[in-house]
């Protein structure tokens, strides 16, 4: 810290979650110094672009910063970029960095997000693998991808499934590889998955489900890839997408409560109550579910940081949102609210493959899950509902023009 400035807030993150954090201390009215840390050298930007728009616009694609250069001049927020940050002296109230200078702080945010997961069998063909994390990583990729490359996409998560929609509309040859039984296991019912396998695959895309690589080699300017199965896949180009491992060891070496994620209560808070986390790598509340989870998503990242600067503001407002997220697929939005698990949905309106097309999942007679199709303004009231525990009346369902699929409440009764 300079000489002569006093200890504010440090953010340790320059990603969405540490930019939104800063942005809204000030617009909360925080007049203290804010310093934030970030190994890119990129200022804060949202990552939802890197698999779509960078990878087919026209032109020279721009990154999607949440302020411009000359804004955070003007709100006096102070940028660390491309410095690390090493270690946490929670009694000094200090943070290391490895060039060796040290940002004293009166309240710390840790918004350290990710690393993305990689695979050993991998590394023969390391050379030819990405990984997309960071806008860099995205324009190695676009350039990389090219019409006629066979291209194998390793997770058919939302990374994997938007980053194959971009690769075959640019005219590469795509096929994808998920372990799990179905794409999006996670997010999406069996028969959603079915029907979004269909889709990429009448693009052209190819889909391998129930498939590891074991190994891997280089053979000139190809990658040959080895599956479970004894497949045999050439490749000039593999794309990793598998989820990310939460970057929480900063916090745990500090000896912060670290459990997938650095561990915080609905405000943000860690058990440490000058030091709070938000974004990718915080394991937080949800007082809607009843929960403590980690979410790797755009609104999460909004959330969160609204939370957390609120707090520090002086007007504390626990953390209270319902998971939400979304992919582009082709020319198709799909949203999900809540958690719809694995279940059938209760109610739905339309049929899959329309252009729009709403299901809602009911657990107890309360609405807990919908996914939409083409129906953004669907999904804000649903997740308004799933927030407030409503209990939608079949009967007025029905006659809103939704189908009585698989109603969980009279399964119940009977």
């Amino acid at each position: 810290m300079s000489a002569g400035r006093k200890a504010g807030v440090v953010i340790v993150g320059g990603g969405h979650a540490g930019g939104r954090v800063a942005e809204r201390l000030r617009h909360g009215g925080f007049v203290g110094p804010i310093d934030v840390v970030g190994a890119e050298t990129e200022l804060p930007y949202e990552r939802p672009p890197l698999s779509k728009g960078v990878l087919t616009s026209a032109g020279v694609p721009a990154n999607a910063y949440l302020l411009s250069p000359a804004r955070w001049n003007e709100i006096g927020v102070r940028f660390h970029l491309g410095a690390e940050a090493i270690g946490i002296d929670r009694r000094e109230k200090a943070v290391s960095l490895a060039d060796g200078a040290s940002l004293s702080y009166r309240k710390l945010v840790l918004a350290t997000g990710l690393s993305p997961r990689r695979i050993l069998s991998l590394e023969p063909v390391a050379a030819r693998t990405l990984y997309l994390r960071s806008f860099a990583d995205a324009l190695m990729l676009r350039n990389r991808i090219i019409r006629g490359a066979r291209v194998v996409l390793v997770g058919a998560g939302l990374i994997g499934l938007e980053v194959a929609a971009s690769a075959v509309k640019l005219g590469a040859a795509v096929t994808v590889l998920e372990a799990a039984e179905r794409p999006l296991s996670r997010l999406l019912p069996p028969y959603l998955s079915q029907w979004l396998a269909e889709l990429h695959e009448r693009a052209g895309v190819r889909i391998l489900c129930g498939r590891q690589v074991v190994s891997s080699e280089a053979l000139g300017t190809v990658g040959r890839l080895h599956l479970d199965d004894r497949t045999i896949l050439e490749a000039d180009l593999v794309l990793v997408g598998i989820g990310g491992t939460p970057n929480d060891r900063i916090g745990g070496n500090a000896g912060l409560h670290v459990d997938n994620g650095i561990v915080v209560n609905e405000f943000g808070q860690t058990n440490d109550p000058d030091i709070f986390a938000a974004g990718d790598v915080a394991a937080h509340e949800n007082r809607v579910f009843g929960q403590r989870w980690r979410l790797e998503s755009w609104k999460n990242a909004e959330d969160q940081a609204a939370v957390v600067a609120s707090y520090l503001c002086g007007n504390p407002s626990p953390y209270s949102e319902v998971p939400w997220f979304w992919t582009d697929q082709y020319d198709l939005n799909v949203q999900v609210a809540g958690m719809p698990g694995a279940r059938e949905p209760a109610f739905e309106r339309g049929k899959p493959g329309d252009r729009s097309y709403l299901a809602y999942f009911m657990a107890g007679g309360r609405l807990i899950g919908a996914i939409g199709v083409g129906c953004g303004r669907d999904i804000r009231i649903a997740r308004e509902m799933i927030k407030a525990g409503g209990r939608p009346d079949g009967a007025e369902l029905v006659r809103k023009g939704f189908t009585r699929f698989c109603d969980e409440v009279d399964r119940q009764a009977s």
